[in-house]
């Protein structure tokens, strides 16, 4: 067995760093000071695209205190002689359920649990100043349960709390969930990442990947709520978590608000995941996660494919992201596509020292449509590396299988402060990215402006670019119209050069003219405003 101690050393370390940047960001920037007070009442869902208004379940005026179930506290410090709630929980939800629902109250105190199974009509409560610190015994996480994990469906040791197949549910309250992942991270350092693209190829009772199958090193999310639906998620703190923090599987009509997740030691520690799931709405949260903030996902590769369930009617909105690490973003579409995404509005986001701002990755295997996606009113600072990002080379070109694609996408009001590359769209060879639309985009300290690569049908309109190097490169670009686009760079020869043997149709209108246009080998002035006379140029 590999020792972990070099890891145990990191961990503690990073968790001081951690908790004082958390300390100082608290002192410094509440976060009231970017979102303001979260209202009580939840505003009406106005989407470019029909959905229902979402509202909060409701419970019986019933409480069962988990005391009352025989719940003991900790006492100080020591896990070692302290005795799970873990029964004494379930025994107070069953007594909630068969009364016909209420409210399960996990008090002030400190707790220590295994794996909680959610019932219908159960609201768990976790009090204001209670802390449920989870079980670093994996056995306290059996037996397995069905799950997805990275887009894969598998029997594996179950998240911390765990929902299937009911109705009516919440998690609310002030408290504080410590998954104390620390186990979990250091025991999938050894046994490294499950082969999921694989498994997708053979069916879930032949497949060796999971716990149930013999697979180590697989970790549960944090949350999960599996073919359910009418579900609230507010106001609670999460730290720590294995893996993914809430995960929505095949569930519908959700509401995730008021949330303070803190993943940033935690591998692929995703705040909230949307996975095949249906009218969401999430809002008023606060992020700091070892990976993608908020992200819409749809399932991996052929399984995928075939169960064919998207992410649709979602909106996020009023929240912001700070310090989101390892490659990720405020706002992320994919990787795992095959399902497809639609009907996706995100608005009013505070993104600041995130590696991406808003995000898209897919490639081929993943197939499907990405569509109808509405991104505004954004504010960006210190991004780490683009802050408008498409990718379809998610792994790398060597990927095979079909081409997904990504059409009617809309993004405006977006201020960004501080980025190495500003925009960056890339499309694939046989499927272009099209139907983009970036509206009253302004961009400033960038090292890099806007690379735009097999694009169809862009349309810009009142961006400014100021950035150090080039600031606008279309290569393979057709249908492109930049109407009042500012571009500002410290560059010879113009700030914007078109490349491409497929560009054409270059459309400048206000702001950029011809005189700016840099052009690239095999590359005509007449694919500059093409309907008019060479004269009139």
């Amino acid at each position: 067995m590999i020792s972990s101690t070099p890891q145990r050393v990191r961990r503690a370390m990073g968790r001081v760093q951690v908790l004082l940047m958390a300390s100082l960001l608290a002192t410094t920037l509440p976060a009231a000071a970017q979102m303001g007070e979260v209202p009580q009442e939840i505003a009406p869902q106005d989407a470019p695209f029909e959905m229902p208004q979402l509202q909060r379940p409701s419970f019986p005026d019933r409480t069962f205190n988990i005391r009352d179930y025989g719940a003991i506290e900790m006492q100080g410090e020591d896990q070692e002689g302290a005795i799970l709630i873990t029964d004494a929980v379930h025994r107070a939800i069953d007594a909630a359920h068969s009364a016909g629902g209420g409210r399960v109250l996990i008090p002030s105190g400190k707790w220590l649990s295994g794996s909680i199974h959610l019932q219908s009509n159960i609201n768990l409560h976790i009090a204001e100043g209670a802390e449920v610190l989870f079980s670093t015994d994996k056995d306290d996480f059996l037996p397995v349960v069905p799950q997805r994990h990275e887009g894969v469906e598998a029997y594996n040791y179950a998240p911390m709390i765990y929902a299937s197949h009911v109705k009516n549910v919440a998690i609310t309250g002030k408290g504080l969930l410590n998954a104390q992942g620390d186990h979990w991270w250091e025991w999938f350092e050894e046994y490294g990442p499950p082969p999921r693209a694989i498994a997708t190829q053979v069916p879930l009772s032949r497949r060796h990947f999971g716990k149930g199958a013999e697979q180590e090193g697989m970790r549960p999310s944090f949350i999960v709520f599996w073919k359910s639906e009418d579900i609230l998620v507010e106001g609670i703190h999460l730290l720590d978590s294995p893996m993914w923090n809430v995960h929505l599987i095949y569930s519908q009509n959700i509401i995730v608000r008021d949330v303070d997740i803190n993943s940033l030691r935690a591998p692929n520690g995703d705040g909230v995941v949307v996975d095949s799931s249906q009218n969401v709405l999430i809002e008023y949260n606060h992020f700091q996660t070892g990976d993608d903030a908020v992200v819409l996902k749809s399932g991996l590769n052929e399984e995928a494919l075939e169960i064919d369930i998207p992410t649709e009617n979602v909106i996020v909105r009023h929240f912001e992201a700070k310090n989101v690490r390892t490659g990720s973003g405020g706002v992320v579409f994919g990787s795992e596509t095959s399902g497809g995404l639609r009907n996706i509005y995100v608005h009013d986001a505070y993104f600041d020292g995130s590696d991406r701002g808003i995000r898209f990755k897919t490639e081929r295997g993943r197939g499907n449509v990405i569509e109808n996606i509405y991104v505004r009113d954004v504010e960006m600072k210190n991004i780490t590396y683009e802050a408008i990002n498409f990718n379809s080379f998610y792994t790398g070109p060597q990927a095979m299988g079909v081409a997904p694609t990504a059409r009617n996408i809309q993004i405006s009001n977006v201020n960004i402060d501080g980025v190495p590359t500003a925009i960056s769209l890339i499309g694939l060879p046989e499927k272009w990215v099209e139907d983009i639309t970036l509206s009253n985009i302004t961009i400033k300290n960038a090292e890099m402006g806007a690379r735009l690569v097999r694009v169809k049908n862009l349309v810009m309109n009142d961006v400014s670019i100021e950035s150090d190097s080039l600031a606008m490169t279309i290569d393979d670009g057709y249908e492109v119209h930049l109407n009042n686009v500012t571009l500002t760079d410290n560059v010879s020869g113009g700030p914007l050069r078109l490349e491409g043997r497929y560009t054409g149709a270059i459309f400048l209108n206000g702001g950029v003219t011809r005189e700016d246009v840099q052009l690239g080998t095999g590359v005509s002035s007449g694919v500059i405003n093409p309907e008019l006379a060479p004269q009139a140029w």
